[in-house]
């Protein structure tokens, strides 16, 4: 294989075949190819684009570079994956309930870079393990009836290479590398339906609805070309999700709602996604399943199995805050009409609850609580927010929490929470 050939006709426009693709991943890792070399690929990737038959080569060939997680239970397996968020704590409420609905669940998660909350650092909040080997995620499985566990280095080394160049390189936001990077992770579990949470607006990744549109098809496209039943809900993240936002702060809402003292906004999402996997593995109907769902939330019988998963992996439910509080006043009076969910995940990172670079360490007890959402009504003086920190300027926190609301004169337009549903 001539490299520099490759990177010409992908460069113009063509499609490689799967022989050529594994080849490059393959070399790329055992670094008989350059940087230079690679980048000048991930770059025509980037302005020509995959096809999804490309995108499936890829994501194989990632996912083959390192080890797979073969559960060995009875029953319908089934993954959900969130792109991201601000407050999005959806695993945390949609795990026990589908375990409650029959649906063994297995969840790989990661750690927070960027702005938005990791499922694995709000897990550590609670003392928990977050790292589980194949068969540690079996017995949990066995036991609960679903798992959420961190993603280990020995799975998709290659994305983890690629991604670092495509860092580097500016080449991220391309939706087939996307795509290939999430799935090389997720479909290294023998799962047979998977949903995800593609979540667009100021507080996620993907800002426009095009955008979000686009990555949920190719996640789903290419999953069922793997052989997978998926679907995808695209779901509004132009304000936090739910009540709070941060480490702790979210566990601590997600043993509140699986109480059934849940948000509408994050029980509408969590059920919908439950109502997606429904359908997909033929256990009901999309409103069956989202009836089923938001029954187990609101009668609390997904509770004790969520405590008892926590407890059994060496966590507590009975966590702290930080030790400072703020209350944040409105300074005006009219309606909420945009809630900057980024600028308020960088505030918790400023807090010390999210990571400036790989590796630091964070403060677990540090968040944000939200009491008026988009569309409030607000008074001069009204309370809309609760900071909870340890150290730092509580005037400089105060000041870019309320930057990030919008109050104006008119009553905004209602959002829709859930945009769109794939299949």
């Amino acid at each position: 294989m001539i490299f520099k050939e490759i990177i010409k006709k992908k460069r113009d426009g063509f499609e490689l075949t799967e022989n050529e693709i594994r080849e490059i991943v393959k070399k790329y890792v055992d670094e008989e190819i350059p940087d230079y070399q690679m980048a000048a690929l991930l770059m025509a990737i980037y302005f020509q684009g995959m096809t999804d038959r490309e995108t499936l080569h890829l994501t194989d060939a990632m996912l083959k570079s390192g080890k797979t997680v073969n559960i060995n239970i009875d029953g319908t397996i089934v993954d959900k994956h969130s792109t991201g968020g601000i407050g999005d704590k959806v695993s945390f409420i949609i795990a026990p309930v589908l375990a409650e609905l029959g649906l063994p669940a297995v969840l790989l998660s990661g750690r927070a870079l960027g702005f938005t909350g990791g499922t694995a650092d709000k897990m550590e909040s609670t003392g928990m393990k977050v790292t589980l080997n194949e068969k540690e995620i079996e017995d949990v499985v066995k036991k609960f009836g679903f798992s959420i566990s961190c993603q280990t280095e020995k799975i998709a080394p290659a994305d983890r290479k690629i991604y670092a160049l495509r860092d580097a390189t500016s080449t991220v936001e391309s939706i087939p590398l996307i795509v290939s990077s999430i799935l090389s992770k997720k479909l290294c579990v023998n799962t047979h339906g998977i949903v995800f949470d593609v979540k667009v607006g100021s507080g996620a990744f993907m800002k426009t609805l095009e955008e979000a549109e686009k990555l949920a098809k190719g996640l789903v496209n290419v999953s069922k070309l793997y052989g997978k039943k998926a679907g995808a809900a695209i779901t509004d993240m132009n304000q936090p999700l739910g009540r709070s936002a941060g480490n702790a702060i979210e566990i601590i809402e997600s043993l509140n709602a699986l109480s059934g003292d849940i948000s509408n906004d994050l029980l509408e999402v969590v059920t919908t996604l439950a109502g997606i996997i429904f359908k997909i593995t033929e256990k009901g109907s999309f409103e069956e399943g989202k009836e089923k769902a938001e029954n187990i939330i609101l009668s609390g019988k997904a509770l004790n199995r969520f405590c008892e998963w926590i407890e059994y992996l060496g966590g507590t439910t009975k966590l702290s805050l930080g030790k400072r509080r703020a209350l944040v006043k409105s300074d005006k009076e009219g309606y909420i009409t945009e809630i900057d969910g980024e600028a308020l995940g960088f505030l918790i990172i400023e807090m010390g609850g999210g990571r400036k670079k790989a590796g630091e360490k964070i403060d677990h007890s540090v968040g944000l609580r939200f009491f008026k959402k988009t569309g409030n009504y607000v008074k001069k003086g009204e309370v809309i927010g609760e900071i909870i920190y340890n150290q730092g300027d509580e005037s400089v926190f105060i000041n870019r929490f309320l930057s990030a609301f919008k109050i104006e004169e008119n009553k905004p337009e209602s959002i829709a929470l859930i945009k769109k549903i794939i299949y």
